[in-house]
C-alpha cells in the first residue's frame, strides 16, 4: 500500500488521541497519574511498584483492560505507520530486520488484547469489573468502561 501524507497525519492524529485517552485515564485511576515501572529504580522501589500496580489492577480490572487494550491499539497504529512508510534507501538487511521487530510488536500488541480478554473474563460481572458493587452502582447513571 502506498502512504500519502494525509494517511501518515491521519495515523499520527490517531497515535495521539490513544496516548491522551491513556494518560487520562491513567490519572483518573486512584485519584494520580501513573508513570508505569522505570527500570533504574532501586529494588526497593520497584517492590512498591509492583505493589501499586497490582492495587490499581484490582481496583478497577476494567480500567486495566481498557488501558491493555488502548496500548496494544497504540502500537498496532504504529506497526501500520511503519508498514505504510516507503523503504527509503535502507539496505534490505536493516528492511528485514524491522519487517522482523514489526512482526514481533504485532504478536506483543495481540498477546496484550488477549490477557486484557482474560482479566474481563475471570470478573463476576460487569460492575465488579468495574470496581463497583450494586449499591454503589444503583447511582450511577451510566455505566461505560470509559470514564
Amino acid at each position: 500500500m502506498k502512504s500519502t501524507s494525509t494517511d501518515t497525519a491521519l495515523l499520527e492524529s490517531a497515535l495521539l488521541a490513544i496516548e491522551k485517552v491513556l494518560a487520562h485515564a491513567d490519572s483518573e485511576l486512584l485519584d494520580g497519574p501513573y508513570f508505569g515501572t522505570a527500570i533504574d529504580l532501586p529494588l526497593d522501589a520497584v517492590d512498591v511498584a509492583a505493589q501499586d500496580e497490582l492495587q490499581r489492577f484490582r481496583a478497577s480490572p476494567a480500567q486495566s483492560a481498557v488501558n491493555i487494550c488502548l496500548s496494544a491499539a497504540a502500537a498496532l497504529v504504529d506497526v501500520s505507520k511503519t508498514l505504510m512508510r516507503a523503504p527509503g534507501e535502507r539496505s534490505p538487511e536493516d528492511l528485514e530486520r524491522e519487517f522482523q521487530a514489526l512482526i514481533t510488536h504485532t504478536k506483543i500488541a495481540s498477546r496484550s488484547a488477549h490477557r486484557a480478554a482474560l482479566i474481563l473474563a475471570e470478573q463476576e460481572d460487569a460492575l465488579s469489573a468495574r470496581g463497583l458493587d450494586a449499591a454503589t452502582a444503583s447511582g450511577a447513571r451510566t455505566l461505560s468502561l470509559a470514564y
